[in-house]
C-alpha cells in the first residue's frame, strides 16, 4: 500500500495525512469532531492528523487515526482504531482532550525543583494488540520503517508521563541517573515496567510512579534474531539491545502488517 499523502483542508488549522481509501467526507469529519471538542479553547496549537484505512481480503476494514498537537512546546498525542473512520476519529479526539487538560494542569501548578507525581492520574492500560486484518505473514512482510531519534534524558517518572501524554505503548529514553538507554512499557493495572542493559544502574522511580516488578535486563539480539523472537510471540513489540552493544532498540508491528524499528540517533 502506498504511503501517506497530504489532504487539502481549506480553513482548517490542521495538517491531515491520509492513507488508503479515506474519503473527503472522512477528512471533513475531522474538523467537525475537533470543533465539537472545543480544542481551540485549550491553548493547544496546530493539529497534525493521520487517517488511514487498512483492508485485508474479505475481512472488515480497520481505520486508524492519530492526532498530534502541541501545548507549550510539548507534544500531546492520541491514537485509536475502529471499523468506521468516523468512529476512530471520535475515539482519538475523546482521548486527546483529557491528555491536553492533564498537561495544562501540570504546567499551571509547576513548581521549582523535581516534579511531583503523587496523585498523578496514570493511564494504567495494557499495550494494544493489532486487529487481525492488518497482519501479514511470510515473505511479503518487511521492515517498512526504521526511525532513529535522539532519546530524551529522563527520570522514570518523566518517561511514564511522556508515555501517557503521547499515548505510547513503549518509550525509549536515556535514564537520567545512569546515562544508559532504557525502555518503559505498559503493565496494565500494575503500572509500568522498565528494562535496560544494566538494570542495576537504573535510577529509582519517583514516589507516586507505579512500577511493576524489579527492572529487567534487555535481551541481546541481532535484528534477524529479534524478528524471529517477535514472530514466536503474540506481542506487539520487542525491546532489545544489539549483540555486543548497550544501545537499546524496539522492533514493533505496524498497522499495515509490516515491521518497524525504533533506535537511538546517537
Amino acid at each position: 500500500m502506498p504511503g501517506f499523502r497530504t489532504a487539502v483542508v481549506p480553513d482548517e488549522d490542521a495538517d491531515i495525512l491520509v492513507r488508503g481509501p479515506v474519503t473527503t467526507q472522512d477528512i471533513a469529519y475531522v474538523g467537525h469532531a475537533v470543533a465539537g471538542a472545543r480544542l481551540a479553547g485549550t491553548g493547544a496549537g496546530h493539529l497534525r492528523v493521520k487517517l488511514a484505512e487498512y483492508r485485508g481480503g474479505d475481512r472488515e476494514p480497520v481505520a486508524v487515526v492519530q492526532i498530534n498537537v502541541e501545548l507549550a512546546g510539548r507534544m500531546v498525542r492520541a491514537q485509536a482504531y475502529a471499523g468506521p473512520v468516523e468512529a476512530a476519529i471520535d475515539a482519538a479526539v475523546a482521548a486527546l482532550v483529557p491528555r491536553i487538560d492533564r498537561l495544562a494542569r501540570r504546567l499551571a501548578h509547576a513548581e521549582a525543583g523535581p516534579p511531583s507525581f503523587t496523585g498523578e492520574p496514570w493511564d494504567l492500560r495494557q499495550a494494544r494488540t493489532l486487529p487481525p486484518v492488518v497482519r501479514i505473514d511470510g515473505k511479503a512482510r518487511r521492515l517498512a520503517r526504521h526511525k532513529a531519534c535522539p532519546p530524551a534524558a529522563q527520570t522514570i517518572g518523566a518517561a511514564a508521563l511522556t508515555m501517557d501524554l503521547r499515548d505510547y505503548d513503549f518509550h525509549l529514553f536515556v535514564d537520567e541517573a545512569g546515562g544508559q538507554d532504557a525502555v518503559l512499557t505498559r503493565a496494565g493495572a500494575a503500572g509500568y515496567r522498565v528494562a535496560a542493559d544494566r538494570p542495576d544502574l537504573l535510577g529509582s522511580a519517583p514516589d507516586g510512579v507505579p512500577v511493576a516488578d524489579a527492572p529487567s535486563r534487555l535481551p541481546g539480539l541481532t535484528l534477524p534474531e529479534a524478528v524471529l523472537a517477535l514472530d514466536a510471540s503474540a506481542a506487539a513489540f520487542l525491546a532489545f539491545t544489539g549483540v555486543g552493544s548497550d544501545r537499546a532498540a524496539v522492533l514493533y508491528r505496524r498497522f499495515d502488517g509490516h515491521l518497524g524499528l525504533l533506535s537511538p540517533l546517537w
